[in-house]
């Protein structure tokens, strides 16, 4: 079942800066800072100080998404944010999604980190559900 709030992920114009604000302006650690494949984008992560097990993702949508995608996502920047959820049995939480009616993107995904899967609220929103290895 989902267990907890893992990420809250927020779009930003330049990962450098975004990651300078949060950590010199706020305070926050550093997590994560890796490129997701060879000149590709980056998966960077920071943390309030006394909560090391939330992480913001500073996601710059230019670099993942293309075309009307990534204009689309970019208008987004201020106004929107993804929330990131824990499973410890993804396969049945994608059953049980689907038993409910959520709309379920695709089927679970096999990734180096683990597993996730995308899902959408009544309004639209997405969810990421991870499980990881």
């Amino acid at each position: 079942m989902i267990q907890r709030v893992t990420h809250v992920t927020v779009y930003v114009k330049n990962e450098d800066e975004a990651l300078a604000f949060f950590t010199s302006k706020l305070g926050f650690k550093k997590q994560s800072d890796s490129e997701m494949g060879p000149g590709g984008p980056r998966w960077i992560t920071v943390s309030p100080a006394g909560q090391p097990d939330f992480e913001i993702t500073l996601f710059n949508p230019s670099t993942w998404f293309k075309g009307e995608e990534a204009k689309t996502a970019t208008e987004q920047i201020g106004r929107q944010a993804m929330i990131i959820l824990a499973s410890d049995d993804i396969e049945a939480d994608h059953r049980a999604l689907t038993a409910a009616g959520v709309a379920v993107e695709g089927p679970v995904r096999d990734l180096p980190w683990g597993r996730d899967l995308v899902f959408k609220d009544l309004y639209g929103n997405s969810y990421n559900l991870v499980q990881s290895k």
